[in-house]
């Protein structure tokens, strides 16, 4: 699979007569090819699949969308449970994937994949397009912060409140959240794995969250407000050549210690 997490499939009554007008026309490039019926291209690290109609209802017009996600069924059970409309149950796929497809309220197309096998094109019956082993640049690491807490939806709430969080998703159990763009994850108490817990339950914790907002101060008073404790007030602190930035901090709910500046002494000096 490539690295795009929501892919478009647009349908083509020709899927070779489609394949070889995008190619001409846009520059695109083929990635792999499956027969007469469906095919994955590429343009600038971007992804599209060009399909046949299909006599089934899992796929009701001319586009729709693939999700990439890290655990179908999981993803799978919660859509069901929650009253989504199933078209196809999970399934794995000789290509190497695990998807199903569900249907918004709009009537639109969701396919939800999971990679479980890298497995070639030629090994399923498809053809490699010279796309598919373009070289790429290399991706920005991303060093990735998860909390622990004992309850994810109670804490989503919190942060929510307190932060002006907003959730990328939820898997329940495991959430992604944002605070003005800068993304952590929230992971509940496993009792599987009494390795990992939360602070307040530990008694300790060896990690401080380091955040760097525009206005400080009023985020920190916004958390207090919803329950948290004050820790450090803000202060000036000097760095660098000179270089001096607003920082103080608070204790959330959980135990986990945040350090709240307007300027982070990691950003590139100018």
């Amino acid at each position: 699979m490539p690295s795009s997490t929501v892919i478009p499939e647009l349908v083509y009554e020709d899927v070779g007569e489609a394949v070889g007008w995008l190619c001409d026309k846009f520059g695109l490039q083929v990635r792999w090819q499956a027969g007469d019926h469906r095919a994955q291209l590429w343009l600038n690290g971007g992804t599209v699949v060009v399909t046949a109609p299909r006599a089934s209802n899992a796929l009701l017009g001319p586009q729709s969308l693939l999700v990439r996600i890290p655990d179908a069924r999981a993803h799978y059970l919660r859509a069901r449970e929650r009253g989504a409309k199933i078209l196809e149950e999970p399934r794995d796929f000789p290509y190497g994937e695990r998807q199903y497809a569900a249907e918004d309220l709009g009537g639109h197309r969701w396919g939800f994949s999971q990679s479980i096998a890298d497995v070639a094109p030629e090994d399923w019956g498809g053809s490699s397009g010279p796309a598919l082993h373009a070289p790429r640049e290399s991706a920005d690491a991303h060093l990735s912060l998860m909390l622990i807490v004992p309850d994810a939806d109670a804490a989503i709430t919190w942060y929510r409140t307190a932060l002006g969080a907003t959730e990328l998703w939820n898997l329940g159990g495991v959430a992604g959240l944002q605070v003005q763009r800068a993304p952590f994850f929230l992971h509940e108490v496993n009792p599987q794995n009494p390795a990992e817990n939360s602070p307040r339950v530990v008694g300790a914790t060896s990690v401080r969250v380091e955040l760097f907002v525009d206005n400080p101060e009023e985020l920190i008073q916004r958390a207090l407000v919803a329950g948290a404790t004050l820790g450090s007030p803000i202060q000036d602190h000097h760095h660098f050549r000179g270089a001096v930035h607003r920082q103080g901090g608070f204790l959330d709910p959980y135990g986990h210690h945040w350090s709240v500046g307007d300027k982070s002494p990691l950003q590139a000096r100018t």
